[in-house]
């Protein structure tokens, strides 16, 4: 098990140097990344990055959401509300009411897949089957995960095994689950 706090990670530039991301955890090989986890801030509307070959889900976990405009149309990012989208696609995004940050799972869709859900649920969850690499990140409120509590930004990661964990009331977080294609 593998807990990350928001306290620890470091700021860097966005890959189109619009902004700032905090990269959580990644993992990868001799094929390039197979997945990763961000944070970012957006303070204005502007251009994505564009990550050829990885699919993106990405959660507004801070502020009243954005419009994102790509492709196939517009697609509301709102709080605690998951939205999936090809991170080659050129997209474009519109705050909302101010500031946002989100919170981003990519991953290479040729070699893995992807998921994420939001669990408000207060009491024991556990997420995950054998095999995966699972994860929990704390939107807001808390979360306890093999006796280490995680506040608002902490991400747990467990590879290979289901992750449990104690949600408290009134918290919300995200659950990832990744695993190997083939």
């Amino acid at each position: 098990m593998q807990i990350i706090r928001q306290r620890d990670l470091v700021e860097t530039p966005w890959k189109n140097g619009g902004g700032i991301t905090r990269n959580i955890a990644e993992e990868r090989d001799d094929h390039g990344a197979l997945w990763r986890l961000s944070m970012a801030d957006v303070d204005g509307d502007g251009a994505f990055s564009s990550f050829p070959g990885l699919t993106r889900i990405l959660t507004v976990i801070k502020g009243d959401g954005m419009m994102l405009h790509g492709p196939d149309g517009m697609m509301p990012a709102r709080y605690a509300a998951p939205v999936r989208f090809d991170g080659a696609a050129p997209v474009t995004a519109t705050l909302s009411q101010g500031p946002i940050r989100d919170f981003n799972l990519m991953f290479d869709t040729a070699r893995c897949e992807g998921d994420a859900q939001v669990v408000r649920d207060p009491g024991a969850h556990e997420v995950g089957q054998p095999g995966q690499t699972c994860m929990l990140h704390v939107i807001a409120g808390a979360a306890a995960v093999a006796g280490a509590e995680l506040g608002v930004g902490d991400t747990a990661i467990s590879r290979a095994t289901p992750l449990r964990f104690d949600l408290a009331q009134d918290a919300v977080a995200l659950t990832i689950t990744l695993h190997p294609k083939g």
